[in-house]
């Protein structure tokens, strides 16, 4: 029991610790996306193309230097590493004399500078992989980092970035741990520089030798310090060049594990004692109902909901087996009409949230394609670029339940037409007929249009050898809107697709498939009720027809 419980100390201790190391990584994975976006702006470009130099006249510099600093600040704007303090200063040398800065610290400004220039010396000259740690210390409360960049024309000229971390947000990451009396947390390079601790005052020194020995060691081990026992946990912090290491004293992990022992024994002979007496009890005047009982559980347990449990003279046994009936019924009702629901709903949303990754970098990338195009006079290129934005705006901003006009709706659509326009050329036509301008300001569950559209390119026009045409007719009949999308292409048969079955083997299926026309079916059906959803006809050869069947939704209630 001792070895389990001691087993399992350290498994426990494994897992806090691959927790909190995994939420320094990820601030540290933070300062390395924010290094690249800070050295990926227009100025610093055009200075790594050669079109600036360093030996310029002093206009130029400080034109070059200006430059800098407002991209460097207009980028920091809405960094999260700058917002959430977790970077302090920011320094972007060219020389020890021209450089670009931005600082929040509360020290002297040239006592900051003066730092920052005294690492820029240290490491001047310097050929840098990636981004790396400073084993400089001012008792500044700062943790430095440096990049460089050269310039391609003259690899001998380089530009320095120097971020400063607020040592205190990394403290913050793992102070929960420093909660265990005598407890020890280091952050390490590879020297053994002491860059963060629990102790302060050894911030800057080195660590001891027999834990620096560890700090390439993943599984748990023990040492002797100061005539104390520890147990030592490390791991490396990708991404930062640094190591997080973590001594307990072996004897705060023992008091817990004795504590354990004794209340696990005593619970240990409590449910021994209770199920001995139990069990002569139950043996006595339950036999059977326990054998009809387990006989039905079994059947419950293989999926068979309609197992019932028979009548019982005995009115508390009566009561159980009432019990257990209604049970099984409820069992049966939730699961056949309310968990497959909720169960795919929630899938549903989880797609969706998975897909909602940061957008911000490749937002601004695309838009400055674009504007690259327009200033190149290149409307084409410009007009993609920007269709594909809004698309990718589209798709990426949305949840499962998200309504918008057919209007909007459609501009998604031709975000997406315009596109495979460009790559098909004359090769794909496609119209829109709406019967009545007023039915485009109702609302339909956004991309239920756009995943049909695209099943129709894909599959119908794509391998088509001559020209294809997609048709989207839009009426109203009855207070029921109608789309069809029909297209000209290949066409399959009908007994290929099964809406309703293959919503629960999508996950099975790999390549391009009709996912979005299952995924789109059951949304519609969700949302609007069973009566509605997608109908498919289909030729071979000949075209393809899809239908969507939604209520004439004007956005005040809630269909269900």
């Amino acid at each position: 029991m001792s070895s389990e419980l001691t087993k399992n100390a350290e498994n426990n201790w494994s897992q806090i610790m691959g927790q909190t190391n995994d939420n320094i990584e990820s601030s540290f994975k933070l300062i390395t996306d924010t290094s690249l976006h800070m050295l990926s702006t227009k100025s610093v470009r055009t200075w790594l193309a050669g079109d600036t130099s360093v030996e310029s006249d002093n206009y130029s510099q400080f034109v070059n230097k200006s430059d800098m600093e407002e991209e460097l600040k207009y980028s920091l704007m809405f960094n999260t590493a700058w917002v959430s303090k977790l970077i302090s200063t920011v320094y972007m040398f060219q020389n020890e004399s021209n450089f670009s800065s931005i600082s929040r610290s509360t020290k002297d400004v040239n006592i900051v500078t003066a730092n920052n220039i005294n690492i820029y010396n240290q490491q001047k000259g310097m050929n840098i992989e990636g981004i790396v740690p400073v084993p400089a210390f001012y008792n500044d409360n700062v943790i430095y980092y440096v990049r460089n960049v050269s310039n391609i024309y003259n690899p001998d000229q380089r530009l320095y970035l120097i971020i400063g971390i607020d040592e205190s947000q990394i403290f913050n990451k793992y102070a929960a741990l420093l909660e265990i009396p005598g407890a020890m947390v280091y952050l390490i390079d590879k020297q053994g520089f002491i860059y963060s601790s629990s102790n302060k005052n050894l911030i800057g020194n080195k660590v001891d030798s027999s834990i620096l020995q560890l700090s390439d060691k993943t599984d748990i081990n023990h040492i002797t310090m100061d005539n104390r026992s520890y147990m030592v946990a490390a791991k490396k912090i990708n991404e930062s060049g640094l190591s997080f290491v973590i001594c307990i004293p072996k004897k705060q992990i023992l008091a817990k594990l004795s504590d354990n022992m004794k209340n696990y024994t005593l619970f240990l002979l409590l449910i021994m004692l209770v199920f001995l007496v139990s069990s002569i009890f139950l043996s006595l005047r339950f036999t059977r109902f326990i054998k009809d009982l387990l006989r039905n559980i079994n059947q419950v347990k293989v999926g068979n909901y309609d197992a019932k449990m028979p009548e019982y003279s005995d009115l508390e046994l009566n009561l159980l087996s009432h019990t257990f009936n209604k049970m099984t019924s409820e069992i049966k009702y939730l699961f056949n009409q309310v968990y497959e629901k909720q169960l795919l709903l929630k899938e549903t949303e989880l797609k969706f949230l998975q897909s909602q990754m940061n957008p911000h970098f490749l937002f601004n990338t695309l838009i400055t394609i674009g504007y690259k195009a327009r200033f190149s006079k290149d409307e084409t290129v410009y007009k993609m670029v920007m269709s594909l934005t809004e698309l990718l705006q589209a798709s990426m901003y949305t949840d499962s339940k998200t309504k918008i006009t057919i209007r909007e709706e459609l501009e998604i659509v031709n975000f997406y037409l315009y596109l495979q326009k460009m790559r098909f050329e004359d090769k794909l036509d496609f119209r829109i007929d709406v019967k009545d301008e007023a039915l485009l300001d109702l609302y339909v569950p956004k991309f239920c249009l756009e995943p049909i559209v695209e099943n129709a390119v894909v599959h119908g026009i794509e391998n088509k050898v001559d020209k294809g045409t997609i048709t989207i007719t839009i009426t109203e009949v009855a207070n029921s809107i109608y789309f069809e999308i029909e297209d000209d292409g290949l066409g399959f048969k009908d007994d290929q697709i099964n809406l309703d079955s293959a919503v629960h083997n999508e996950r099975r299926r790999k390549g391009h498939n009709n996912i979005g026309l299952h995924n789109t079916n059951h949304r519609i059906k969700l949302i609007y009720g069973e009566q509605y959803g997608i109908a498919i006809q289909s030729q071979l050869n000949i075209g393809t027809k899809v239908s969507v069947f939604i209520p004439a939704d004007k956005g005040e209630n809630v269909h269900v």
